[in-house]
C-alpha cells in the first residue's frame, strides 16, 4: 500500500475533492489552512503572504499511484495559472 500526501492551493479545494470522489478513493483525511513555503513562495495567510495551502492524505494500493498523479496533473494542468501541488508517495502498511 502507499500513502499519498497531496499539498495543494486551497484555492482549488473543490476541484481536488471532486476529483478523489470521481476516483473513487475509498478514505481520504485532510487538513485545511496549512501555512509553510514552497515552489510558489510563502503562503502564512496575511497580508504580506497571502494564501493557505490544504493537505490530503489517502492509501491506496501500489498500482493506483500512477493513475492518480496523472489525474491530480491533469487537474493542476487545467487551471489558467498553474495551482501548486506537491505529491508525496511512501510505502504503508496498514494495521488492523
Amino acid at each position: 500500500m502507499k500513502l499519498l500526501t497531496i499539498i495543494y492551493d486551497s484555492s482549488i479545494e473543490a476541484s481536488m475533492r471532486e476529483l478523489l470522489e470521481a476516483l473513487q478513493i475509498p478514505g481520504v483525511t485532510h487538513l485545511y489552512d496549512v501555512h509553510g513555503h514552497g515552489g510558489r513562495g510563502p503562503k502564512m495567510n496575511t497580508p504580506v503572504h497571502p494564501g493557505t495551502n490544504h493537505v490530503a492524505w489517502v492509501v491506496v494500493p501500489a498500482e493506483d499511484v500512477s493513475r492518480l498523479h496523472r489525474a491530480i496533473r491533469r487537474l493542476q494542468g487545467s487551471f489558467r495559472l498553474k495551482p501548486g501541488v506537491t505529491l508525496l508517495s511512501q510505502d504503508v502498511e496498514v494495521l488492523p
